[in-house]
């Protein structure tokens, strides 16, 4: 066996690997530029599964609340790897290291399991400069996947989402080691930035993009706010200067004619009737169709709406409602234009709690396909539901709410039927998820009922009896069905409404075709 062989750092490895003897530095990293630059996000993503390596860390800061710059000898490397490899850090193989830099920061991220045991990650490499970026990335996205026994729901959502048509972050998985030792198996998951808007937006990328938390003003309901002088532009979403904006702009933030939040505030005015008679009929007409529809990719927003709601994904624009994107992209042929004539995109965020994942006594599986606020109360500690404008107001447009069942039943005829997960998710003797993720999940513990090193909450056997045996499991206020289970589960009780709703909405009505692409920006 070759010396490599039994290393698990490319950083000590020379045969692929940072440290290349007779080589400079300058060279290596040619090297790997050219390497990361001969492939696109398509075949990155693609990969079934990656190795991380940070090697030179400091012990210190293996717990980081803000980023931390790494210093000294500190570098990040990237390579391609076998899921079935039994090594909980394989070396490189024959095509070496993708991509190393000794300019990075690192960061715990998250919010209900930033401070979990195992950790999700955000490593930022050198921002500003696209060429010592990942494949046009300057973040990597490791989610722990902390909540998932099955370690496999992100990974069914983002695929199902792609398939739908909504536009959404790649994902495959990557092996997590620190300093030569081995921190679990992760999400490795786009990041939605510039490089993310350049690929689906062309030349319309230059626009505002928010991302939605809670904070300064609430949770990012999309309810209209009036100041007390009756004001409602864009300065009622923000509060200058506070750390934990509601509303964040991620991009243009240092640019005045964009950064005031008036394109966000006409969108809220927009979907909220503002100024349109009729009281709650205001949405069932043809007038606020058409307003909707000239701000919003609106077909796109119920596809995701309709393929949320069977997933059971709650933290998001649901029950949170936070963990979600907008993007004001502006219109096709007027790209710098785009606060005068604003043009959004809803963009997911954030699935590691669905498919039958709850804390709440919660059964998100039987949730009414057109009233998602009523399921909504033991989230909210039985003190009301959550607010959901863009969800309510459009589903009580007619023709929006008929798309919208359209394109759910055409999910459950096609995508989300327990025959197509069980396909998706495989088995140990056949192709699928469970094969790429199941060696790197049981690297975690040494015994099938001991307590994970990494700090994963599951041991090997619940893995096991979660993702593949399908078994329900309880954690504290954690409830966790079986993938399976809650899949049968949602189907049968969609349907059931869906008999019923085809009165009102008949079968096929809107006239669509679902054929899996997402519209191009009109102009």
């Amino acid at each position: 066996m070759p010396p490599c062989a039994r290393m698990r750092s490319s950083m000590r490895c020379s045969t692929g690997s940072a440290r290349r003897p007779g080589r400079t530095w300058a060279a290596a990293r040619l090297l790997d530029r050219y390497r990361a630059a001969s492939i696109g996000k398509e075949q990155f993503f693609g990969a079934p599964m990656y190795v991380v390596s940070l090697s030179g860390w400091p012990a210190a800061e293996m717990r980081p609340e803000e980023p931390v710059v790494a210093t000294g000898g500190a570098r990040i490397a990237l390579w391609r790897t076998d899921p079935a490899d039994q090594r909980r850090v394989p070396d490189p193989g024959a095509s070496g290291v993708l991509y190393t830099s000794a300019t990075f920061s690192l960061v715990n991220s998250g919010n209900r399991t930033k401070y979990a045991p195992k950790r999700s990650w955000k490593v930022d490499v050198e921002p500003g400069d696209d060429d010592d970026r990942i494949v046009g990335m300057a973040r990597l996205n490791l989610k722990s996947m902390y909540n998932d026994p099955s370690q496999m729901r992100e990974g069914l959502a983002w695929a199902l989402f792609r398939r739908a048509g909504v536009p959404a972050a790649r994902h495959t998985y990557a092996r997590l080691a620190i300093n030569d030792g081995y921190q679990g198996l992760y999400s490795l998951i786009e990041q939605v930035d510039r490089a993310f808007l350049r690929e689906r937006f062309g030349a319309n990328n230059r626009g505002n993009l928010y991302k939605m938390y809670c904070g300064d003003v609430g949770c990012a309901t999309l309810e209209r706010r009036v100041g007390t002088d009756g004001d409602d532009s864009g300065r009622q979403y923000f509060t200058p200067g506070h750390p934990d904006l509601t509303y964040r702009l991620k991009t243009n933030e240092d640019d005045r004619s964009a950064n005031g939040y008036d394109d966000l505030a006409q969108f809220i005015r927009v979907i909220n009737g503002v100024g349109r008679p009729g009281g709650g009929e205001r949405f069932n007409t043809d007038s606020y169709r058409a307003a909707v529809e000239g701000i919003l990719n609106v077909r796109a927003f119920l596809r995701w709406a309709g393929l949320n709601l069977l997933l059971g994904s709650w933290d998001n624009y649901f029950a949170t409602p936070a963990n979600y994107y907008l993007y004001n992209s502006g219109r096709r042929g007027a790209a710098k234009q785009f606060m005068a004539t604003p043009y959004f995109t809803f963009i997911p965020w954030d699935y590691d709690n669905c498919l039958g994942i709850d804390y709440f006594d919660t059964r998100w599986q039987y949730t009414d396909l057109l009233d998602w606020p009523d399921n909504t109360r033991s989230y909210h500690g039985g003190k009301g539901t959550s607010r959901i404008p863009l969800v309510q107001n459009l589903l009580a447009n007619h023709d929006f709410a008929q798309y919208y069942l359209d394109h759910l039943e055409h999910m459950l005829d096609t995508d989300f039927t327990t025959a197509a997960f069980r396909a998706r998710m495989g088995t140990p003797d056949g192709p699928g998820l469970w094969q790429r993720v199941i060696p790197s999940a049981y690297l975690e513990a040494d015994f099938p009922n001991s307590p994970p090193f990494t700090g994963r909450q599951f041991t090997n056997d619940e893995v096991y009896r979660g993702g593949y045996v399908q078994q329900e499991l309880r954690h504290a206020n954690a409830f966790v069905l079986g993938i399976h289970h809650y899949v049968r589960m949602r189907y049968a009780s969609a349907r059931e409404q869906l008999a019923i709703l085809r009165k009102t909405y008949p079968a096929g009505a809107s006239g669509a075709q679902f054929t899996g692409t997402v519209e191009s920006v009109p102009q």
